[in-house]
């Protein structure tokens, strides 16, 4: 399976599946770039703004690329159930410079969940960090 495969069995479609493509993954982490988010129709913007909290999307997604890449027994489908420790840097998203970058690491994977820490951040700062809780489904391998 290629880094784009894991991306394409995502459960997110469309306009909704924010990360445009993997750079790196092994075995316990990822690293993302995501698509523009300075385009007015952005899926995150809400009237027009994008808050920098709405970037937690990026670190799930992140977070669930990897459980597709890594799932274990075929468990490869990561839904969000939580986000603990959510720290947001900066609170207005729209001052991101340059592209968007969503970084998982793994904390913890069994055949019913998941736990990675997270950070996205831009091309000078980290803007948003935790961790989330996927649930693990199986998924088509």
């Amino acid at each position: 399976m290629t880094l784009q495969d894991a991306l394409a069995r995502m459960p997110h479609k469309g306009a909704m599946l924010l990360l445009e493509r993997i750079v790196e993954a092994d075995e316990t982490m990822i690293f993302c770039l995501a698509h523009d988010h300075s385009h007015p129709d952005y899926p995150l913007r809400i009237e027009g703004r994008l808050m920098a909290v709405c970037l937690v999307e990026l670190g799930a997604q992140a977070a669930a690329a990897h459980a597709s890449l890594y799932g274990e027994g075929g468990h490869r489908a990561g839904l969000l159930l939580a986000l603990q420790g959510v720290e947001v840097l900066y609170n207005d998203g729209d001052c991101a410079v340059g592209p968007l970058e969503a970084r998982a690491q793994r904390l913890y994977f069994d055949d019913s969940g998941a736990r990675y820490s997270f950070d996205v951040r831009d091309r000078t700062r980290e803007i948003v960090r935790g961790v989330a809780i996927l649930k693990m489904q199986a998924g088509e391998v």
